[in-house]
């Protein structure tokens, strides 16, 4: 393997302006050894003798843009990832839910806006399903629908196909769930087609226009925006309240709040968690 020079604060720079430009993600001034470490082999693949190269072959090539957006971005997630998050939903959110299908909605629409290998969107599902049963109303689950963007190609393709390791299936599932929604396929673990078809998959960037993707009753907007600018943070939270309809929710991860930034949403509590409604003006 061919060497590449040492990155320098010049290219570090302009590297990331540009995944700025083209995802919102923001790198602080520490992040340099995040370029080097995932940027690397990359470059060196280009035979690109350093980043400078690297950087003038990404602007001239359009399509290596999509690999550099897979290395750069994070897709560490969990199944039921922050129990305060789940717990939110089985005791508030989904009876809110099942009153609005019972008083006639045809259906809920949710949105996982960084569903990364589909662990949330599936999560979801199961949770759905277990608590439809619980009222012993199944059929109701057909009547949710929801969709799981990411801007990583690689992650909406993993999502799509559902099937993981013993590694991956082994971080937050219990093995009730695992017994019960997966088949074991030769050290895999394949996703039943009930729950896999609950979820739909399309790869999506935050920075594009949210119109296409209609209106939603929930969005998961979960440790992704951590990544961002304050000023992208306030414009996606706007672009989220405008899809969502009156009442409509939408959480955050654990660690994340909308604590001095100006978004549309009044803070609920339940438990040791937070959401957030939305507020429509006029």
């Amino acid at each position: 393997m061919n060497a590449i020079k040492p990155l320098s604060q010049k290219e570090f720079l302009k590297i990331r302006d540009l995944l700025v430009s083209v995802c919102g993600i923001e790198l602080k001034p520490d992040q340099d050894y995040l370029v080097e470490t995932r940027l690397t082999e990359l470059a060196i693949e280009i035979g690109a003798a350093d980043f400078s190269e690297f950087h003038r072959a990404i602007i001239a090539e359009p399509e290596l843009l999509p690999r550099v957006v897979d290395l750069m971005t994070t897709n560490e997630t969990l199944w039921f990832r922050d129990d305060s998050c789940w717990n939110t939903l089985r005791e508030v959110l989904l009876p809110k839910f099942f009153k609005q299908l019972e008083a006639g909605q045809p259906k809920i629409r949710v949105w996982s806006a960084a569903s990364s290998t589909g662990q949330e969107g599936y999560s979801l599902a199961m949770l759905i399903q277990e608590e439809c049963e619980k009222l012993a109303v199944p059929s109701l689950a057909e009547r949710f629908e929801i969709l799981g963007t990411d801007i990583s190609t690689a992650a909406i393709f993993l999502g799509r196909a559902a099937r993981y390791d013993s590694f991956t299936i082994s971080r937050g599932l219990s093995q009730e769930r695992r017994d019960r929604f997966f088949e074991s396929q030769g050290g895999t673990f394949q996703l039943k087609q009930s729950i896999r078809d609950r979820v739909e998959f399309k790869h999506f960037n935050l920075m594009d226009n949210f119109s296409p993707l209609g209106i939603f009753d929930l969005v998961f907007c979960r440790n992704v925006a951590i990544y961002f600018a304050k000023d992208f943070k306030e414009q996606l939270f706007e672009k989220i309240a405008k899809q969502l309809c009156p009442g409509g929710i939408m959480l955050l991860g654990a660690t994340e709040s909308l604590f001095s930034l100006n978004a549309p949403f009044a803070n609920r509590s339940h438990g040791n968690g937070l959401y957030y409604e939305v507020i429509k003006k006029g």
